[in-house]
């Protein structure tokens, strides 16, 4: 097995942010409050290591304010009966399963808020 780490892509910020938001809604269906910034620096951290991935702590950082930002647009998912099957799946597994109505409603919003950030050519 190799010990080499790569720089996010493109497709990984999407999934990191996707798999932080995920965390925060799973947090706040179990807790009623949001995660504080260890529970994202943790999250983010799990996330790079299962990927082999590196990211520096600004760019977790700027992921996790990105994360809380569109998992509070979403609070609403953890009351809807159809959702808390997602969340509590979010919560068992290591990974997310991104055929899940509630991932892929969260990842369409990760990529759309990841490519309003880009700069314009």
């Amino acid at each position: 097995m190799s010990d080499v780490r790569h720089h996010l892509s493109p497709r990984d910020r999407v999934e990191l942010l996707c798999w932080l938001t995920c965390g925060s809604l799973g947090a706040y269906y179990l807790n009623e409050s949001w995660p504080n910034a260890a529970f994202h620096v943790q999250a983010a951290h799990k996330w790079l290591d299962r990927h082999a991935r590196e990211a520096d702590w600004l760019a977790i950082a700027r992921l996790a304010a990105m994360a809380q930002d569109i998992a509070q647009q979403h609070a609403w998912f953890v009351d809807a009966v159809w959702a808390r099957d997602a969340v509590e799946e979010i919560l068992d597994t290591d990974d997310l399963n991104y055929q899940a109505k509630l991932v892929l409603q969260v990842l369409k919003d990760c990529e759309r808020a990841l490519a309003d950030r880009r700069p314009a050519d």
